[in-house]
């Protein structure tokens, strides 16, 4: 097996998302972890980032960098017609892309902000322009991974449908960006009305990580309702344990786990009663029976 797995920082321990001690505190005890080889976590702002850097450059794990919007920051919208709103973005991605780099990341998470309805074929473009610039930063060792989630039910992003996103990843790539390509993520897979066969026979050819979840959709008062990406088996979720180890499953039928550096990482809350230690061993245990 060569696959490397880990491990999502910010819902295996919730409260760091808004916390800046919660943060730092989790960010060191999850990497000292035995059970994950990875992590996939960002860097707070300012300059509790050092201490950050300190941490994870010392843990030894591989770190699979996840840009996106901070607490407290206005959210990054890099396919606005607005001229400022994409300076801005621009400018906050490569901040996050700038720390990505200082952990000697080689695989970078990235959204593509908010859907344009009525503009979105120009929006398509927009993105397209930006992603070819970040494309002028990032060195060819380092994988630019794209997440694709909703366009209706919580997130609203421009991509959204898998057949778009992943026509869109292969237009980069053709276009010269060839280390660009695309995250799967379990939890949106619902979100984005596939189903796990379709989502990995979609996007099988530009696949480069995996996130294994789980989300609510059909329960709208429930308080995980969307993209909140509770545990295997919360009541009311679409994915049980099992579901779990059903698409581990197929991605060892496709191949992924047989290729050189490739990655899955658990991206869930604490299950029920348990600790996010706990927790982490429990997602461990259906890993390993996926991979049997």
């Amino acid at each position: 097996m060569k696959t490397i797995l880990g491990s999502n920082h910010m819902f295996l321990y919730p409260d760091s998302i808004t916390c800046a001690e919660a943060h730092t505190e989790t960010l060191a005890k999850l990497s000292e972890n035995e059970h994950v080889s990875a992590l996939d976590c960002w860097l707070w702002r300012g300059e509790r980032a050092a201490a950050e850097r300190d941490i994870l450059k010392s843990s030894g794990k591989i770190i699979n960098y996840n840009v996106g919007d901070r607490f407290g920051e206005a959210p990054s919208n890099p396919a606005s017609p607005d001229k400022a709103e994409r300076e801005y973005a621009y400018s906050t991605i490569m901040r996050e892309i700038e720390y990505a780099l200082s952990l000697d990341s080689k695989k970078i998470v990235i959204g593509s902000g908010r859907d344009f309805p009525s503009d979105r074929d120009a929006a398509k473009e927009r993105f397209f322009e930006f992603i070819m610039k970040l494309g002028e930063r990032i060195p060819r060792d380092v994988m630019l991974t794209l997440e694709p989630t909703d366009r209706d039910i919580d997130k609203y992003f421009l991509f959204g449908p898998l057949c778009e996103t992943v026509e869109f990843v292969k237009s980069v790539r053709k276009a010269g960006f060839a280390n660009f390509g695309l995250l799967l993520d379990m939890c949106h897979v619902p979100l984005m009305h596939e189903t796990l066969e379709s989502a990995v026979e979609k996007s099988r050819d530009v696949l480069e990580h995996i996130h294994l979840g789980n989300c609510v959709i059909k329960d709208k008062s429930s308080a995980l309702y969307g993209d909140k990406h509770p545990a295997w088996n919360y009541p009311g979720s679409e994915y049980s344990s099992e579901d779990g180890v059903r698409f581990i499953k197929m991605l060892k039928k496709i191949g992924y786990t047989e290729k050189e550096n490739n990655t899955i990482s658990f991206e869930m809350r604490p299950m029920g009663s348990l600790t996010s230690e706990e927790s982490l061993i429990e997602f461990v245990k259906v890993f390993d029976k996926g991979m049997e």
